[in-house]
């Protein structure tokens, strides 16, 4: 399973430089497609395994439904019971009216109300409003979490 996956790596390396001419007549096809398209041309022979083929499909359907990317953000607040939503409500519009360019997320997580803050794409970057955020809310955590791209 393993040469197969790594025969197809090698493959779409190899092929995509060569069929990048004729990609344009195939807008929007993904890369399996074009390489079983260039296959019926007659430029190689490619075998795939159905279950390979499938997951493949699978993650390109899973992703497509996934809307940002991994990235980072600051967890601020998390708390629950009496009382919690009220407070993570007013901790987000604390954070809002101190930094007022940076996104501040809500969410529940059975039990717990929690705000996110930052849309950050790397750690160094999200270490650095970590650095500012630290001074107005204790114990803030730097999580790996899907965020907004602009």
């Amino acid at each position: 399973m393993r040469y197969r996956l790594f025969i197809i790596l090698l493959l779409t390396a190899v092929v995509e430089p060569v069929t990048g001419q004729s990609n344009r007549e195939r807008p929007g096809a993904d890369l399996l497609t074009r390489m079983l398209a260039s296959q019926e041309e007659g430029s190689f022979n490619l075998e795939a395994d159905s279950l390979l083929v499938a997951n493949y499909y699978k993650l390109i359907t899973v992703n497509e439904k996934q809307s940002g990317v991994y990235g980072y953000r600051i967890r601020i607040f998390s708390d629950s019971g009496l009382g919690a939503k009220e407070e993570q409500q007013k901790v987000r519009a604390r954070f809002i009216s101190l930094f007022p360019g940076v996104d501040a997320h809500y969410h529940y997580d059975e039990p717990f109300f929690k705000v996110y803050v930052g849309d950050c794409r790397t750690r160094s970057e999200a270490l650095k409003l970590y650095d500012r955020v630290k001074v107005y809310f204790p114990n803030p955590i730097i999580v790996s979490d899907l965020i907004e791209v602009e």
